[in-house]
Formats: C-alpha cells, structure tokens, sequence
C-alpha cells in the first residue's frame, strides 16, 4: 500500500472527525490490539532499515551507503508521510476518550505517536548528517517533509475544529488552530463539503507529486491501515452500508440530545446546521481501496 493511500485515509478520518468523535461507544479492544501489534512491528522493520545504515557507517564503506540510500528513499518517505495518519489517529483518541470520560484509547494510540516520532527523528538525523545521500535527493525529501508538515496541521486543524484542546499532535499548534478556525468559519454544509474535497484533493496531488511511484513496505502499511478501519465501528453505518452523518448520530443519541436536533429539523435549511456532515455520502465501495 502506497503511503499516500494512508495519508488519503487521515484526509477521510479528519474531514468526518466530527461524526466519529460524537457520542461513541468504546473502540473495540481488538482494533486498538491491532493498532499497536501492527505499529510496532512496522517501526521495527524501521528500525531493522536504520541499524543496516549505521553498521556501514561504522566501517566506512562509502558504497554501501550510497547503496543504502538508494535503496530506501521510498522506505524514508513511508516514515515521513505515513505520521499524517499516527497523528490524525491520536488526536482521535484523545477526542474520543475526552467524549465518553475514559482513558483506553489515547494511551495506546499516543504511545504509538511517541513510537513514531523516535522513526521520523532518526530519519531526520540521517538526512541531516548522513553518508552517501546526494543533494538532490535530500532537498526532495526535505521538501517532501515540510509538506508533510502543513498538510497535517490542516488536517488536525479539520479534525479538531469543535475541540482544540487535541491540537496538540499538530507540528505547529497556532497554524493548525488557524485552519481549525478557518474550518469553522466555512458556512453551511456544501461549502464544507466543497473546501474539505477540494483540500483532499489538493494534499492528494502534492504527495503524490513529491513521492516515488514505489512502495518499501506495503504488507506492514496495509496491515496498520486494516486496524485503523477496525476502529469504523459498524455503528457508524446504517442498514445498506453508508456511513451515517453526525446529525443522525445525535438523533440516536437520546432524548437528552433531542431538542438540538429538532430545532435543526425545524430549520429552514437542515444542511445549514452545524451538525450536518458528509459523511454519509462516502458510501461502503468508497473504503474499499483502504480494505483490498
């Protein structure tokens, strides 16, 4: 699986953080095994890349290294764009664990974030003092970084547009905190839709344009992606497969959520309403490309 698959599926959870967040039941513990067990053999096989370069370093063998560089610059940019998804994933956690007063989510999804971090800072340690890379390669993984970096503030942003306080897994709190005030400030729901699309899209094609065509480890970042798709519960669809929006949800709810959603049926214009999401036009075939 391509990195910039994963970092698609971190557009999707953030764009309908709102209707994921909103009331819901306790992630199934399985998921959040798999999460882990999945993660962490991942960053092993990181870290396995990483312990070969250091080993050449250590002898002075010159080739090995160029070699090393060579063969991994896929495997480097997997690290760097597949953290879009971790920390989109763990700001998640907080948010749900926030909702329903528990803490059994974000520990797990937080120590993977940690997990992460210690991969990325040594690529970047690498990438700033290691042998055997050209220039050329390091200004386009650079660059490959520094997207990185913007596109996961404005998707932690999205993500945390009605609870700012998960905007701490953003790179910089105060440009994430200016999308999520951007997000809020987009209107009614088409023009929600329209902007969170278009951004998509937008994010879609500067990855695509700043990665190689190659995948270093697709089965272990299918395998991270498969748990991240545990944690859609089935409560989150309805009967024929689509994704329920964060307005049914609170009418599910119960009676104490009620009068919100009835002065919002009331409304003039339902799509207007600050609980209406889009959610529900991803329908099943859609996640598909996430489940092959």
């Amino acid at each position: 699986m391509h990195c910039v698959l994963i970092a698609d599926l971190a557009a999707l959870v953030s764009q309908h953080g709102p209707a994921i967040l909103y009331q819901r039941e306790a992630i199934p513990p399985e998921a959040m095994t798999q999460y882990w067990a999945t993660s962490r053999n991942r960053f092993e096989l990181w870290q396995q890349a990483v312990a070969r370069y250091q080993k050449n370093e250590k002898t002075g063998d010159f080739a090995s290294m160029r070699a090393w560089w060579r063969d991994h610059l896929t495997l480097i940019e997997e690290v760097l764009v597949t953290e879009m998804l971790t920390r989109v994933i763990a700001a998640l956690g907080t948010g749900l664990d926030r909702e329903n007063s528990t803490d059994e989510i974000s520990p797990i999804t937080h120590a993977v974030f940690l997990t992460h971090l210690e991969a990325r800072n040594r690529i970047q340690q690498l990438m700033l003092t290691g042998r055997g890379c050209s220039v050329r390669d390091t200004v386009r993984l650079n660059r490959l970084r520094q997207g990185v970096e913007r596109w996961t503030d404005a998707l932690v942003g999205r993500l945390t547009a009605e609870s700012p306080k998960n905007v701490c897994y953003a790179f910089d709190a105060k440009r994430a905190t200016e999308y999520a005030e951007e997000t809020r400030s987009c209107g009614g729901r088409a023009m929600r839709d329209m902007s969170a699309w278009l951004m998509n899209a937008a994010m879609h094609d500067t990855l695509q344009r700043r990665t190689s065509e190659g995948t270093a480890l697709p089965e272990a970042n299918r395998a991270v992606v498969k748990s991240v798709m545990l944690m859609l519960r089935p409560d989150l669809f309805d009967s024929i497969g689509t994704l329920k929006s964060l307005w049914l949800h609170r009418l599910e709810s119960g009676a104490d959520k009620a009068d919100r959603v009835l002065d919002e049926l009331a409304a003039l214009d339902i799509d207007e309403a600050p609980t209406a999401d889009a959610i529900e036009m991803s329908r099943h075939p859609y996640f598909e490309r996430w489940c092959m």
